[in-house]
């Protein structure tokens, strides 16, 4: 089966692929109202981007609150579902890369959740993306990055398979590291009585240390480190961590 190759594999795939499950698939797998309270009180009441927005879970009910809140995403299929669900248009949507474009600001908060920085999977992408929040942040203001602690990556298998049984239907996640360039290539295959559908993904995985190094060659330093959304303290075996970083310039 293949795995999603580079010729056919945009920065779009993943949330076109996974719009329609999205919310069912990933709901209950982070700390919605946790994400939204933290992210809240850090605005202080003032503008909030979110990367990646996908379908809206934690940008509606920020800017449900009344704190101006503009989301991006480059999958066409994530924000037509978030504009159908946002019919007043609470959330100012852009349809973009986050590594090539991000709206001018200047933002008090900057926020990437749930792994979702993960998705850009070209080192220079990832590093074009910090360099336009650096720019895009307001002097006071704060980057925050959700992602997991990778536990012995170097020894994890190459490959490997995971079910997932669904209500409806058994999921089989089919997953390829390539040890050069570090990249986690996979294939979802939803099994169900009207067939197969496959959904492909890939994010390039990057411990907090490595993050800290992108961020600092940005003009970014660590201020926190939370293992949580609720600010547990993070420590050597937190598998979890919510990052926040602040202009080195300020």
């Amino acid at each position: 089966m293949e795995l999603s190759n580079s010729v056919n594999y945009l920065s779009s795939t993943y949330g076109d692929a996974f719009a329609d499950v999205y919310d069912d698939w990933y709901q209950q797998v982070t700390d919605v109202k946790g994400t939204v309270s933290l992210i809240s009180r850090l605005s202080q009441g003032l503008d909030v981007l979110e990367l990646g927005v996908g379908t809206g879970r934690l940008a509606l009910p920020i800017a449900s609150k009344g704190i101006p809140t503009t989301g991006v995403d480059s999958s066409p299929e994530m924000l037509r579902r978030l504009r159908a669900r946002d019919s007043s248009g609470i959330v100012k949507l852009h349809l973009a890369n986050m590594s090539n474009w991000l709206p001018p600001g200047p933002f008090k908060i900057i926020f990437c959740a749930y792994n979702t920085f993960f998705n850009l999977v070209d080192p220079a992408e990832q590093e074009q993306c910090l360099q336009l929040v650096s720019n895009r942040l307001a002097p006071d203001g704060l980057f925050i990055v959700e992602a997991f602690v990778p536990s012995n990556y170097s020894l994890l298998p190459t490959r490997g398979v995971e079910f997932r049984y669904l209500k409806d239907a058994t999921v089989l996640n089919i997953t390829i590291r390539e040890k050069v360039s570090g990249i986690v290539r996979g294939q979802s295959v939803e099994l169900s009585e009207s067939g197969a559908v496959l959904r492909p993904w890939r994010i390039l995985i990057k411990t907090p240390d490595e993050l800290d190094q992108i961020a600092a060659r940005q003009s970014l330093k660590l201020v926190e480190r939370w293992q949580d959304w609720q600010q547990s303290a993070f420590t050597s075996t937190s598998d979890h961590h919510v990052s926040v970083y602040a202009s080195a310039n300020s």
